[in-house]
């Protein structure tokens, strides 16, 4: 292997560091309102966990990953198409959650892991692996504006069947029987 590719850089997120950050993160929306963090350090954690993958790294990943599945036939032209497929699948995502989602694909959990996957699985398991993260910022926001996302909505009344006419017809539906219990 390279040096480039198994360099890792001084600030590169140690695993502990990581789930700290994603545990830190997803708090959020349980935080009383008078204990939510600075915007400043909620967009720091975020796009520090966020920071793209180094492409040569992700190749080689992807390499290392579909190595069991590696069929000699296959001309080296169409390895290259396949290899800038899976660059740019998965280019948005970070080191961390490819590593994750590989791991995953390749663990007992996962029900596939006997078949060769594509970029789409591994792309799928980096946003559960991502889960929350992207929107951090953005659910801080709303709960400092006073959105509150653990109150129940409140019980609606349930309209009459004229009334419920009333609304498909200005809406221009003309159905020919209305289905109610």
């Amino acid at each position: 292997m390279t040096t480039e590719i198994t360099t890792h850089r001084a600030t590169e997120l140690t695993p502990d560091r990581i789930d700290r950050g994603l545990e830190w993160l997803r708090r959020l929306p349980r935080l009383p309102q008078d204990q939510l963090p600075a915007k400043a350090d909620v967009e720091r954690v975020s796009s520090k966990l966020m920071e793209p993958v180094e492409p040569v790294w992700c190749l080689a990943r992807v390499a290392a990953l579909l190595s069991p599945y590696y069929e000699k036939e296959t001309p080296q032209a169409v390895r290259e198409m396949e290899a800038e497929d899976w660059r740019e699948a998965l280019a948005e995502f970070p080191r961390w959650a490819i590593e994750r989602a590989v791991r995953w694909w390749k663990s007992a959990d996962n029900p596939d892991r006997r078949k060769r996957p594509i970029e789409g699985d591994i792309a799928a398991r980096c946003r559960v692996e991502m889960n929350g993260v992207p929107s951090a910022a953005k659910m801080l926001e709303l709960r400092r504006t006073g959105s509150d996302f653990s109150k129940k909505e409140e019980p609606r009344e349930p309209i009459s069947k004229e009334r419920a006419a009333e609304i498909v017809r200005k809406a221009g539906f003309a159905p020919k029987q209305m289905l109610t219990k």
